[in-house]
């Protein structure tokens, strides 16, 4: 789950003014901060009145440990998760989700290859190079390439301490084409030739960060000069006069998804509010709060989304040239055995 552009601090004041008396309650678990605010104002707060439901909204820094371990201990609280996609797909392949209820939700508004049988995607993100202003005053790193080039763009570097993303990031960083990243990767060796090459980036990086709002502030505060984090944390930097400057160009893009724990309470209400919250103009609307682009493609028609916000969004024309797709069925396949190779190579 992932960061956001600088947000109102309203609160929906009076969203639930006009509840029935005896409102249904059900959950939501959100990664919090100022997403979950930006969610809850756009998305879930309008469609929880539109419904008459009471929502309570829990936080999870990891929603995929937090449904696993309800499901397990067979007591589940939560009736809708937020998770990033390659979360979600790995929870489905679990058995942790129920089945999207598609007379409810609206599959329809998906874009080919978008759709899942668990985990609706409601948005999208890009992991990008982020860059220091004042460090490279006549621009950053032309490609991830340049990004490992120590000698031309020295400087203190700072990558999130997970394997998702990097291990793609490090074969574009050689020059693999992104349409051949993820037939690499599943080559034999392929694991191996990435976690190489970051092994080569380990002694600049000076900062492995854990949480989104850790990578901006590493931005703000100027303690890396290259950082590869999500545009809406970069963006974010920016709305707050930050001297920070980013790129889209092969970018990794990522979505975001909504689920329903399997034994979930309230199945039929979630599903409901699933589909509320991801009509085309509160997805919109969202982006009034967080860079990321819409998935139901109707939320990019009708001038739902200003002009000037579109050339923030990943997945908006012209900012998906040369880009790739993360692949939750790899992750899915793989990424364990990503992940033990990643930590190993941090450990040594």
């Amino acid at each position: 789950m992932r960061p956001i552009l600088k947000t109102t601090t309203a609160l929906i004041a009076g969203a639930m003014i006009g509840l029935p008396a005896h409102a249904q309650s059900i959950t939501i678990t959100t990664a919090g901060g100022e997403y979950g605010a930006a969610m809850k104002e756009a998305m879930w707060g309008p469609a929880a009145a539109e419904l008459g439901l009471d929502v309570r909204e829990e936080t999870q820094s990891d929603g995929l440990a937090a449904i696993r371990m309800q499901v397990i201990s067979g007591s589940v609280t939560t009736d809708v998760v937020h998770l990033g996609s390659p979360e979600g797909a790995q929870a489905a392949e679990l058995g942790l989700l129920e089945p999207l209820d598609y007379s409810v939700i609206d599959g329809e508004a998906l874009p080919e290859g978008a759709h899942s049988d668990h985990c609706y995607p409601f948005d999208s993100y890009g992991t990008v190079m982020a860059w220091n202003t004042r460090t490279y005053p006549e621009g950053g790193p032309a490609n991830w390439g340049e990004f490992w080039d120590v000698e031309k763009f020295p400087g203190k570097r700072a990558l999130r301490a997970n394997a998702q993303d990097l291990i793609e990031i490090a074969l574009l960083s050689e020059g693999v084409a992104p349409a051949d990243v993820y037939t690499v990767l599943s080559e034999e060796g392929g694991i191996e030739r990435a976690i190489a090459r970051l092994a080569e980036l380990k002694p600049a990086v000076s900062v492995w960060w854990t949480s989104g709002a850790q990578s901006a502030q590493l931005l703000k505060d100027g303690e890396a000069d290259l950082v590869i984090t999500w545009n809406g944390r970069a963006q974010s930097v920016i709305d707050d006069g930050g001297g920070v400057d980013y790129s889209f160009k092969v970018s990794i893009i990522g979505t975001d998804c909504l689920g329903v724990p399997k034994g979930a309470p309230n199945i039929a209400a979630a599903m409901k509010l699933i589909a509320a919250m991801t009509t085309p103009e509160r997805e919109a609307r969202l982006t009034d709060y967080i860079a990321y682009g819409p998935v139901n493609t109707a939320a990019y028609e009708g001038g739902l989304i200003p002009g000037d916000r579109l050339k923030q969004l990943a997945t908006a024309p012209g900012n998906l040239d040369s880009s790739v797709f993360s692949r939750a069925d790899w992750w899915t396949a793989h990424g364990e055995e990503a992940q033990i190779a990643f930590d190993e190579m941090m450990n040594n």
